[in-house]
């Protein structure tokens, strides 16, 4: 079996309060593959690029707080923060890909995190 790099782990713990289990398990089981950790790191991207739950329910809650101002300053709050905290662990997701990716799936993963500014290349 091939070796797993150190920052697979790393990246792994980074982003797994917002990963399934199953997405977890395939990280542990099958990173060693170059390839899957690939595959994990464009569909992590994906998920980590649009607002999660916490997120949603902090954006509503805030919205049906109309006229609490202090109920709505409390779930924007937790609202910035949870986004927060998302928008930087995609941030170091793709800061760290070179570490787990060789050049050759770099190019794989810059393709598939950016199709727009692909597609406006060509």
């Amino acid at each position: 079996m091939a070796e797993t790099p150190d920052a697979w782990a790393e990246i792994t713990e980074s982003v797994s309060p917002w990963m399934t289990p199953d997405w977890l398990r395939c990280a542990r089981e099958f990173g060693s593959q170059p390839w899957v950790r690939l595959v994990l790191l464009v569909d992590a991207h994906a998920l980590l690029s649009n607002p999660q739950a916490t997120e949603k329910i902090a954006m509503t809650m805030s919205d049906l707080a109309e006229g609490r101002e202090g109920e709505r300053a409390g779930w924007s709050a937790i609202n910035d923060s949870a986004r927060d905290k998302r928008v930087n662990a995609v941030a170091s997701l793709v800061d760290r890909a070179e570490t787990v990716l060789s050049p050759e799936l770099m190019v794989f993963f810059a393709r598939s995190i950016e199709p727009l500014a692909q597609m406006h290349a060509r």
